[in-house]
């Protein structure tokens, strides 16, 4: 008596369609989990920047005895890249691990141990503009020997600043901002006109993903052009 087996199995059309139907299923979700990946490191960054600065501005001013209002910036580093530098690295410099340092008229950059960075420079005796690169490379001061102010555009450089001897994010009057108007500031950018949408003038983004703890959340412009008012 002769048994006769029947061999199940895929023909070649049916490999083919499933396949082609998992390469459509990858090409539609894998933007969005890049994306996802992408502000959860950025947030992380963003952070750890944060505290890590914060910390270093207490522990220097703990070792020097000083309170937060006792620090001022004197005339000579008010714009000046090279007095601006020395200041850092006899102060708060002390207490951060970096790479390398540059300089320019106005302003100074900072390679970071992470591969992030910053650009920064002292604009008057209460503030110090701190901009932020979650890679070096996207920071202004190493690539553009002539680029004297910072760039911020909420997605690869945010804005942070020295006020009255505490680490700020964004301003100082963005601290008192409903999350509200900080979404809205973030997706028109520059303050400084706001008739002008500026993707490189995102001020109150840095705001915004602090109050959010330190997450970028749905409805952050991340990929949006910017908004014409």
């Amino acid at each position: 008596m002769k048994h006769h087996f029947k061999f199940l199995g895929f023909t070649l059309a049916e490999v083919l369609i499933t396949l082609g139907i998992i390469g459509v299923v990858a090409a539609l979700t894998m933007p969005s989990l890049i994306t996802n990946y992408q502000k959860k490191a950025t947030a992380k960054k963003l952070a750890r920047f944060y505290s890590t600065m914060s910390q270093a501005i207490l522990r220097w001013e703990q070792d020097e005895g000083l309170a937060p209002e006792d620090i001022k910036f004197s005339s000579d580093i008010i714009l000046n890249g090279a007095n601006t530098q020395k200041w850092y690295n006899e102060t708060i410099g002390q207490y951060i691990e970096n790479i390398s340092q540059k300089t320019t008229s106005k302003a100074f950059s900072v390679a970071l141990k992470d591969g992030s960075g910053f650009d920064a420079y002292i604009k008057s005796a209460n503030s110090m503009y701190i901009f932020y690169c979650i890679e070096y490379k996207y920071c202004r001061v190493p690539n553009d020997p002539n680029a004297e102010e910072g760039y911020f555009n909420g997605k690869t450089s945010f804005l942070f600043a020295i006020s009255n001897g505490k680490l700020i994010t964004s301003l100082a009057d963005s601290q008192n901002k409903t999350r509200e108007t900080l979404l809205e500031k973030c997706k028109y950018g520059n303050t400084d006109n706001p008739s002008i949408s500026s993707k490189g003038r995102r001020h109150e983004c840095t705001r915004l993903i602090q109050i959010d703890g330190w997450e970028i959340r749905d409805d952050y412009p991340w990929n949006q052009i910017m908004l014409e008012n």
